[in-house]
Formats: C-alpha cells, sequence, structure tokens
C-alpha cells in the first residue's frame, strides 16, 4: 500500500501542487491515470481523497451523464466539462464508469458506439489540449481496463 501511495503521490499530488517547477524545468507532468477495479473497492473514494490531500477541488461524472441523443451535444457536454474543471482549477476530473463509454474505438456499428467514440475522441482532444489545462488532472475509473 505504502508503494501505491508513494506512485500516486509522484503521478498526481505533484503535478497538481507543483505545476509551475515542471514548466519550469521542461518537464510535461502526467495528464491523468486510470483506476481499474471491481464495483465498490474505492475507486471513487480514492480519487476524492487524492484532491482532499492536493487541495484540490473535485469534480466527477460518470460516463453515461456525458451521452445524449442529439448529434453533437455529448462532445459539447466534455467541452463544457472541462471548461468547468479549469475555471475551478487546481481541480481533479473523475470520469467514472469510463468503460460505459469508452468501448473499443473503432469497434464498428452504429449509433451509440458513434457517439461513445466521439465522446471519448473529445475527452482525449480535451487532455490533450489541457497544456493550458491549467492544473486539471484527469483521473478515469473503470471496472474493466481492457
Amino acid at each position: 500500500l505504502e508503494q501505491v501511495k508513494r506512485e500516486l503521490h509522484e503521478t498526481v499530488q505533484y503535478p497538481v501542487e507543483h505545476a509551475d517547477k515542471y514548466i519550469k524545468f521542461g518537464m510535461s507532468p502526467s495528464k491523468g491515470v486510470l483506476f481499474y477495479g471491481p464495483p465498490g473497492c474505492g475507486k471513487t473514494l480514492l480519487a476524492k481523497a487524492i484532491a482532499n490531500e492536493c487541495g484540490a477541488n473535485f469534480l466527477s461524472v460518470k460516463g453515461p451523464e456525458l451521452l445524449t441523443q442529439w448529434f453533437g451535444e455529448s462532445e459539447a457536454n466534455v467541452r463544457e466539462l472541462f471548461d468547468k474543471a479549469r475555471a475551478a482549477s487546481p481541480c481533479i476530473l473523475m470520469f467514472d464508469e469510463m468503460d460505459s463509454i469508452a468501448k473499443a474505438r473503432g469497434s464498428g456499428g452504429a449509433g451509440s458506439s458513434e457517439a461513445g467514440d466521439r465522446v471519448i475522441n473529445q475527452i482525449l482532444t480535451e487532455i490533450d489540449g489541457v497544456g493550458a489545462r491549467k492544473n486539471v488532472f484527469v483521473i478515469g475509473a473503470t471496472n474493466r481496463p481492457d
């Protein structure tokens, strides 16, 4: 457990608390982590504890909450969520139940799988573009890491 705590401290807490030092030394801090495990094992509790330890705000959304039936609205929901996180920085942004929207990308089919692909692409765009991240760290949680 101590090893896990140390790794989380280095991966999450340092970039959130000392983003300026990473920039000063030309380093690129981690942008996020993925927690996985069976339901009820404490993934969300751990993410909240990390935010509390860092003195960061905590925003959480369940993957299915991002999806809507209207074309383009799901992606807009993602952009709006990242805007809120940037406004609340330092912030830990948690995507719970990632497996519900992040099936294998491009796995074919129509409808909701295409919407899921667009949402995941928008999340990835926001994470990559969060260079102007303004101290936002992303945590994904899933029951299935595949």
